[in-house]
């Protein structure tokens, strides 16, 4: 199962992206969950490896980012096909390789409000 944590709603490639207030509780959506910031420290102190994904702009990520936050940046918004400008000059083969091979680790993505 993924886990997201967002604060808007995008997709990327077919992959849908949700963001929720921190203090949202845990929702069911489009077979994904969306949790709290509350239920994500519960995640990050388990026994489980999870992924935690910045997808801000790099210089919101360098000056402040969740504790284990890996970056990579995404856009607020819908991208219908893989657009390296909007994704801090990444392409889609290294967006999953960024993901890793283990397809069961939870992965939470996080964002600023999109407005």
């Amino acid at each position: 199962m993924r886990i997201l944590k967002l604060l808007s709603v995008f997709t990327i490639g077919g992959i849908l992206f949700l963001c929720l207030p921190s203090n949202a509780p845990a929702q069911d959506v489009s077979g994904y969950t969306a949790i709290s910031a509350v239920e994500l420290k519960k995640l990050q102190d388990g026994e489980k490896e999870v992924l935690l994904i910045d997808t801000r702009p790099y210089p919101a990520y360098k000056q402040e980012h969740i504790p284990g936050a890996r970056h990579f940046e995404f856009p607020n918004g819908n991208m219908d096909q893989w657009d390296k400008s909007k994704t801090g000059g990444k392409s889609e083969e290294e967006f999953i390789g960024f993901l890793g091979e283990d397809k069961d680790k939870p992965i939470v993505f996080y964002c600023t409000d999109a407005k």
